[in-house]
This record gives C-alpha cells, structure tokens and sequence, in this order.
C-alpha cells in the first residue's frame, strides 16, 4: 500500500529547520552558549593582544637597555670595576627571553599564566634561584581563573548538543506522534534523523565558531591558517557530540533515561577520560622525585662552594688564552661555582622535561577517546603553548646561555671587563648565527 504525504527530502529538510527555530529549548542554551562563548573569547583576544604587545615593549626596553650599557662602559676603563660590571650586566634583564608563541595564540593563552614562559641567561644559575621576571602573582588566584576557549567549549557544547539530539525519538513516542512521522516518512525515520540532526550540527557550528571567533579577531598575530584549523576542530568537535546524541535517541528507553545516559557520556568523556589518561601517563613515565632533586641542588651548591678556589684554578687551566688572577677574587671566584652547578643539575632539569614530554605524548596518542581533551590539546598547539614546544623553549634558552656565558664570562675572569666594542656583539636570543661559538 503506498504512503500518504510523502515528503521530498528538501521538504524534510526545511520542516525540521522550521522546528528547530521554533523549539524555545534551542534558543535558550544555543543563546546562552553564544553569550558565554563570546565573553571568554573576548577576554582570551584581548590578553593574547596584551601579551604580544608586552613582548614588543620589551623588546624596544632590551634595545635602551644595550645603548645604556654601552655608555656605562664607555666611561669605565678595564680594569676589576668593569669586571664586576660585566658581571651584574651577565645577571641583569639583557638576558631575559620570551616563549615564541603560535598564530593561534588567544586559543591557548591562559597557559601563560602558569608555565615558566619568561626565562633568562644569566650568569647565576636559574635552578637554583629561579624567581620570575615580572611582577609577584598569587598562584592560587592564577589557577582559579576562567578556563580558555577550547576547555570552555569543550565543557558546554556537549551539554547544547546532548540537550538537542538525546531524546528525539524518545520525545516523539511519549508525544503520540511517532506513528504519524513514520507514516509522513516515505524512506522511513532514517532521512527525518538526518535532517534534524544535521540542523541541530549546522546551528552548534555556527554558534561556536562566532562565539570564539573575537578571540581570533582581536589577537594581531592570528592567521588565516590557524583560523581555518580551529574552525575545521569545532565542526568535528559539533559532528561527534551530534553523533553520539542522535544514537542515544534511538536506543528503546524513555526521554528521561535517554537524557540520563548522555549526561553519564558527558561526564565519562570530558572528566574520567581525561583525568584517567593523566594517571596512566604518570604510571608509564613517573617523574623523577623532587625530594631526590632538591637534596642534589643542595649537595651541588655545597659541594661547588667547598671547591672554590680548585674549580677557578681548573677553569683558568682550561682557558690557556685568558690571564690567571689567582687567587681569584669575587666575581670570579664565584662563576666557576655556578658553571660547576649547572654542569650537575641541568641534566637533572632535563630529565623533568623527558617526563613531562613522553607524558604529553602518550595523552596525545590516546586524545581520541575524550574529544574534548583532544579540542584542548589542538588549541595549545595552535597557540604554541603545548607541552613540546614549552620544552622546545627551553631547550633554546639553555642554548641561549651557552652563548650568553661563554662570551661574558673570560670577560669576568680576565678581570678587564666588556669594552665598548663588545656591547654589540652581545648574544642575542633565538637561533644563533652562524659560525657563533658553541657551548
């Protein structure tokens, strides 16, 4: 027997886009989504602006810094007062750096705010005494900030789509017209679920990537590539919850199992996942123990102090090419302490970065179980805050230093100091030029 009022597909299409718009649940939470989006988004643009703007004035304050110098040591002739200098101008702010940051930076900025992300060169050590630059923070009130723009809809667009899709079914049998679409339906309920679903994708779509879009707008370094990306994750982000919404609809239970199930799925996928991830990742790569690694900075610092006097002699032995002045007086007494205590402890900070590395990499090969852990990880990438290119910062500032100390410290221990013509050939952070002397 032929069915009656077959709908074309288009006529689906448009009877469950005229639903849709008329359905007061989805213009209440795709509203508020939208509300809350745009606000954290605008707030992330704006301190991604900030940041970068901070590091062009810092920049411009390095650049004053160097021409100060200059004339400081235009008016001291060699000698140990210059040492000395060169000494406080080796531990000072001409050293200090900025983590390189990703087009996408308004995506993961809020990591700024707790990874060590301003480091220096210094002629101290900075395993020992590392203080941040900048001005003191509360790290309490630090870590209880807003989560970024990815945690942000990572947390509520599951909670639209679930509230949108679960249920479908369920809400037109306990309505009394389940029967009555299956008549209208000429290819049964498979085209109808389509069609709704694929509305309900299209708005989350649309809502999330206007509400994140200000974050992207007001950060000057965004690019086009990294909006493209973002806005390429959303939409596999929007299909997976739509998806999994939809087959919840179409499981034999009633509405209000169906809505209990996909708040079991939300929490399981966005907090257990996750947090159980993070368990096994420290399980298959521990860190090394900090009190182990607090007693050997201890042991190193004593140890270097002990042996003054034999490490400056073994320093001036390996450097046949800059004048003994022994006995060595201060500074030069105390540089070949810190170069002693690095030789010992960065290995022992590299072996923290191992871990965390291999840490981050074995969460990222398992991302695909939580999307929302893997939406979070693709915005640090796009921001260039991740865990490997933080290391990678790292790595460059270590080899920054190596620069930074092998041209400053014959300066300290020849006890002549920098002259003028050395200001210039000050190392500079970032890759280092070629034919520059290695560490």
């Amino acid at each position: 027997m032929k069915r009656l009022n077959v709908l074309p597909s288009l006529d689906i299409w448009r009877a469950e886009g005229l639903r849709l718009r008329r359905l007061p649940l989805a213009r209440v939470t795709l509203g508020a989504l939208l509300t809350v989006l745009i606000a954290v988004s605008t707030a992330a643009g704006l301190e991604a602006r900030a940041w970068r703007q901070a590091a062009t004035e810092d920049e411009i304050r390095l650049a004053a810094a160097r021409q100060a110098a200059l004339g400081q040591f235009r008016e001291r002739p060699p000698g140990p007062a210059a040492a000395q200098a060169t000494y406080q101008l080796g531990r000072g702010e001409l050293g200090a750096t900025r983590m390189p940051v990703g087009d996408g930076l308004a995506l993961g900025v809020q990591r700024l705010e707790v990874l060590p992300v301003r480091e220096k060169a210094t002629l101290d050590s900075r395993h020992v005494d590392a203080r941040p630059l900048g001005a003191l923070r509360n790290p309490l009130l630090t870590e209880g900030g807003l989560p970024g723009v990815p945690a942000m809809v990572a947390l509520l667009l599951p909670l639209v789509a679930l509230a949108l899709c679960a249920g479908l079914l369920q809400e037109e049998r306990e309505q009394g017209r389940l029967g009555l679409l299956r008549v209208q339906a000429s290819h049964g309920l498979a085209p109808v679920m389509a069609a709704a679903l694929g509305w309900r994708w299209l708005a989350l779509c649309g809502v999330a990537m206007l509400g994140t879009l200000p974050a992207l707008l007001l950060d000057p370094g965004a690019s086009l590539a990294a909006t493209t990306f973002w806005v390429a994750a959303l939409a596999a982000f929007a299909a997976v919850w739509v998806a999994l919404g939809g087959l919840l609809s179409c499981l034999p239970v009633s509405g209000a199992a169906a809505m209990l199930l996909a708040l079991g799925a939300w929490l399981l996928l966005t907090f257990a996942v996750p947090a159980g991830l993070a368990v096994l990742a420290e399980r298959a790569s521990p860190m090394p123990s900090r009190l182990a690694a607090i007693i050997t900075i201890r042991d190193a610092q004593q140890d270097s102090e002990e042996r003054e006097d034999a490490l400056a002699r073994a320093w001036y032995a390996s450097h046949p090419d800059v004048p003994a002045s022994l006995p060595a007086v201060w500074p030069a007494s105390f540089v070949p302490r810190v170069l002693e205590q690095d030789k010992r402890l960065r290995p022992l900070m590299r072996r923290f970065d191992e871990r965390r590395l291999k840490q981050a990499a074995f969460v990222e090969r398992w991302a695909w179980a939580s999307p929302g852990l893997a939406l979070v990880l693709t915005g640090e990438r796009l921001a260039g805050t991740d865990t490997a290119s933080h290391a990678r910062y790292l790595r460059e500032v270590d080899a920054f230093e190596d620069r930074w100390r092998a041209f400053l410290v014959p300066k300290v221990m020849d006890r002549r100091g920098l002259s003028p013509a050395d200001i210039g050939g000050l190392p500079r952070a970032g890759p280092p030029p070629k034919n520059s002397p290695r560490s």
